[in-house]
């Protein structure tokens, strides 16, 4: 994982001696499947402060990176047995994992969801202080982890075999997590009751994106929103009251075969979605239809997310590319852009771009 400070400087090539400098994050053995970033910062913790990475990878661990602080880079905690890393070391009693298809954050990063093979695994974590002065006390481990709840697929014909991708809203005390199976269907889980609370039949393939909506004002009706995208290509916005489809979105992006990640902006007015022939979607949330679509990768376009803060819009493909997007600036009272300097004859887009080439 590559992390870089924002804001990037226009021109300038990251990782030059005028750029931004990302900071390397090493030490999967497989592919990446998700990243979660932390609500808070690690406040007075092994963690030294500063923002956590929750990340799942192929190879069969989670692992919890920090992004800030004198740790800044390094591993703080691999997820990668059942019962935790301070439980006893034998395989019977202790396994490693089966897989890990996803890894999410809950209640304000007091615990971290993995979805492992058909069960949904909860976790408390702990990030411990380290003694400097002590050479055998710093080279210990920098944080351990104890299973606190392992939460199984009902044991119905329609349940699927494992889970494929979880979401949770981490920004609340809310112990309500969904969780999509292998087939197709979508589960609403209370992890603090350890029961299953609703459940729905999706879509005609199989599912590669899950998330809750996370809304820029905490209005409870806003919080009740979930969106799912498939391989059938289609994009369906959720109730999760009554666990019924509100809007589908289709026609303006093509998804078929990879696992692509679509974002709803915090306003809940624009929904993004990636399309597997290079080209972003912008899509009207309130009418479904297409508002715009820009082609800006030479492959395809995989995931697609919001900046909650500025509201600009990046995209990443299979090219090696990030894109940034931002919105054109209004223009003043006589028609001139902000700062009363000459009058920009170019036409306006909708979404303006900037280019970043990642070193890999």
């Amino acid at each position: 994982v590559s992390a870089y400070r924002l804001p990037l400087k226009r021109g300038q090539p990251p990782g030059s001696s005028h750029g931004s400098r990302p900071l390397g994050l090493a030490g999967h053995q497989g592919d990446i499947l998700s990243m979660c970033p932390s609500y808070t910062e690690s406040h007075s913790t092994g963690g030294g402060g500063g923002p956590l990475l929750l990340t799942a990878g192929d190879d069969r661990t989670a692992r919890l990176w920090a992004l800030a602080g004198p740790h800044a880079g390094a591993e703080l905690i691999r997820f990668e047995r059942l019962k935790g890393s301070q439980a006893v070391s034998s395989l019977e009693e202790n396994p490693l994992f089966e897989q890990v298809q996803d890894a999410q954050f809950l209640c304000l990063d007091g615990a971290v969801a993995l979805a492992t093979a058909s069960r949904l695994a909860v976790y408390r974590f702990q990030l411990h202080l380290q003694d400097t002065s002590d050479d055998i006390k710093r080279l210990q481990r920098l944080g351990s982890y104890k299973c606190c709840g392992l939460l199984t697929l009902p044991k119905e014909p329609t349940a699927g075999q494992s889970l494929v991708a979880i979401a949770a809203n981490n920004a609340v005390l809310s112990g309500t997590v969904l969780v999509a199976s292998s087939s197709k269907r979508v589960y609403v889980w209370d992890v603090a009751a350890e029961k299953v609370l609703a459940a729905v039949n999706t879509h005609s393939r199989p599912l590669t994106c899950l998330r809750l909506a996370q809304p820029a004002s905490w209005a409870s009706a806003s919080m009740d929103v979930f969106y799912t995208a498939a391989l059938d290509g289609i994009i369906k916005l959720w109730d999760l009251r009554s666990m019924q489809e509100c809007r589908s979105f289709r026609g303006g992006h093509i998804h078929s075969a990879q696992r692509t990640r679509c974002r709803l902006s915090p306003c809940l007015r624009y929904l993004g979605a990636p399309s597997e022939d290079g080209s972003v979607c912008v899509y009207d949330v309130r009418t479904g239809h297409v508002l715009g679509s820009k082609h800006c990768h030479r492959d395809a376009c995989v995931s697609v997310d919001v900046q909650p803060r500025t509201g600009s819009m990046v995209s990443c493909g299979f090219d090696g590319m990030v894109q940034f997007f931002r919105s054109p600036r209004p223009a003043g009272p006589t028609g001139q852009p902000p700062g009363g300097g000459i009058k920009d004859s170019r036409p306006r887009e909708s979404l303006r771009e900037v280019e970043m080439e990642l070193p890999f």
